[in-house]
């Protein structure tokens, strides 16, 4: 082989691994890093997104992380740790109040407070839990901040009415009833069911409310959105499907949430998704008043909150471009 053949052989193997990588590339998957706060059924979506492989209908290879609490997850999505997250409202609500102003809601996926009040069956009227100990797992929680809106409405202030006894984590509810160190218990499913099933009082059904308020949200960091918008936008269409998919297929979810929350009781598990179904969101749209009543609350602490707007809190474009190009009423198999 003389030297022009050589070069020219030399060239093709160039050019082909060339093609060939960019072929590889243009196979692989974008990447995404998401993460959930609490082995909730609310949560489920993302754990439906993941399991049934909407996500890889996006072309997106998802890592899904637990992260134990609300603080540590904003702070992951600041420091870049993380890409999106499904969190409470309150945290990173109180933290772009408190300056995180790169901190993003970009949906949402529950809008309204439920939960129930239960305790012991000699209080007799939500009235009588004044000066009584209620239990939450700790100030600043989605418990607490329930607290406040729902018996506010019944006149009591929970700061000034009321004992709260801080349980750190709401499993620790159901002991703390039976020993007699709490009086009552604000709880979501399943723990309100167990302590029903144990012969404790329905006090009051929060849910029956209809208190709207940014239960749980998907937050980002706006440099994120930025810089990863397609990759953003793909995760916007799993979820929603994976929501579709939470509120039109019960037994699928129900595995899938066993699988998470380790419970395997089928009743508890079907209480808790029909619970959450009434509150959740199937166009993942945030409503500015769930943000305007977590604001109103810090407000009484964090005297800034008072002047602060909803529409800072969030990035309406996700939401926006499922509605508008048609995809959520494909989904839902609606007319144009």
């Amino acid at each position: 082989m003389n030297r022009f053949q050589q070069r020219l052989a030399l060239g093709g193997i160039v050019l082909f691994t060339c093609f060939a990588a960019v072929h590889k590339s243009a196979g692989q998957s974008s990447t995404l890093t998401a993460f959930y706060t609490a082995p909730v059924v609310s949560m489920a979506p993302m754990w439906i997104a993941k399991e049934v492989g909407f996500f890889k209908k996006q072309g997106l290879d998802v890592k899904l992380v637990f992260i134990a609490s609300g603080p540590t997850g904003t702070t992951s999505l600041l420091a870049g740790e993380t890409d999106v997250g499904i969190i409470g409202g309150f945290a990173p609500t109180r933290a772009i109040v408190g300056g995180a102003k790169d901190l993003v809601i970009i949906g949402q996926s529950k809008t309204r407070m439920t939960g129930n009040i239960v305790g012991k069956r000699e209080i007799a009227s939500v009235q009588e839990l004044k000066g009584r100990r209620l239990g939450i797992d700790r100030i600043g929680s989605n418990p607490d901040m329930f607290a406040q809106a729902a018996l506010s409405r019944f006149g009591i202030d929970t700061l000034k009415d009321l004992q709260y006894v801080q349980l750190g984590n709401i499993g620790m509810g159901i002991p703390a009833l039976k020993a007699g160190t709490i009086d009552a218990l604000i709880a979501g499913a399943p723990h309100d069911l167990f302590a029903q099933r144990l012969g404790f009082k329905l006090i009051l059904d929060i849910a029956a409310l209809k208190i709207p308020f940014a239960v749980t949200v998907l937050a980002s960091a706006r440099n994120t959105v930025e810089r990863k918008h397609p990759e953003s936008a793909k995760f916007m269409r799993a979820y929603a499907e994976a929501m579709h998919y939470f509120l039109t297929n019960p037994e699928g979810t129900a595995q899938i949430v066993a699988k998470y929350t380790k419970v395997e009781d089928r009743e508890v598990n079907a209480y808790a998704i029909e619970s959450e179904s009434k509150a959740m969101e199937r166009t993942l749209q945030v409503d500015p008043k769930g943000i305007e009543l977590i604001l109103a609350l810090i407000s009484k602490t964090v005297p800034q909150a008072a002047s602060a707007k909803a529409e800072d809190f969030y990035d309406a474009r996700f939401y926006t471009e499922l509605r508008d190009s048609g995809f959520l009423k494909r989904l839902w198999g609606e007319k144009p």
